[in-house]
């Protein structure tokens, strides 16, 4: 667990929220800004169906009403000078999907993930900080799809030379068999913004997490 531990304070956070304004049962800037408020402190704003522009404003829209510098973003790779730009005492990385192409960092300190899928998590050579796999488990968001599951998860792991962080169909009941199949954090949509209540689901995978023995 120590070594897990250390692993893990090398990403901003154990806990990862992923937006998805369909599933949010608020408005999605109110349900982040709970869930900040309850203790999330790494944010990816995904929406693949918004255009640029779209994007773009939901971004500021969140960034704006959440207010809190101890949080760290994860958007788009086109998105990220102009984010840079307008919040610069912001925490601003990169989250790279499956098919994007390599992109380089501006910056040695900024932080750049990619999402992976069930046997393409090995070290390509690519430089990222961490790697998102899923999905480990059946998830609504993707109906139909077979879940790679714990085996091929621990697999990851063992393969990547970064951090990787678990994601499909995490729930406060399976986060320690994340843990202990090796996964630095684990990755959460669903089941923070579509809970009855957003703080307290935030706070049911934290105690998890820390019960688990990472922070």
């Amino acid at each position: 667990m120590e070594a897990e531990a250390r692993v893990a304070q090398a990403l901003p956070s154990t806990l990862l929220l992923i937006t998805d304004r369909h599933r949010a049962a608020l408005s999605l800037t109110e349900a982040v800004q709970e869930a900040v408020q309850a203790g999330v402190r790494w944010v990816r704003v995904r929406e693949p169906d918004l255009d640029p522009f779209g994007y773009m404003s939901l971004c500021h829209a969140l960034i704006d009403t959440v207010a809190d510098d101890r949080v760290t973003w994860s958007v788009r790779p086109s998105a990220y000078l102009l984010m840079r730009s307008s919040y610069p005492e912001m925490r601003i990385g990169v989250h790279l999907g499956s098919t994007d192409a390599s992109w380089r960092a501006p910056e040695d300190s900024m932080l750049v993930g990619r999402s992976v899928h069930s046997g393409d998590a090995e070290n390509t050579g690519e430089t990222v900080a961490y790697r998102l796999f899923a999905p480990v488990f059946e998830t609504e968001s993707k109906p139909g799809v077979k879940p790679a599951g714990l085996s091929a998860l621990a697999q990851a792991v063992q393969l990547a030379a970064t951090p990787v962080v678990a994601l499909g169909g995490i729930s406060p009941r399976n986060v320690q068999d994340c843990i202990g199949a090796g996964t630095a954090a684990v990755a959460v949509c669903g089941g923070v913004l579509s809970a009855p209540s957003v703080q307290g689901a935030v706070r049911s995978y934290l105690q998890t997490l820390s019960e688990s023995g990472v922070r």
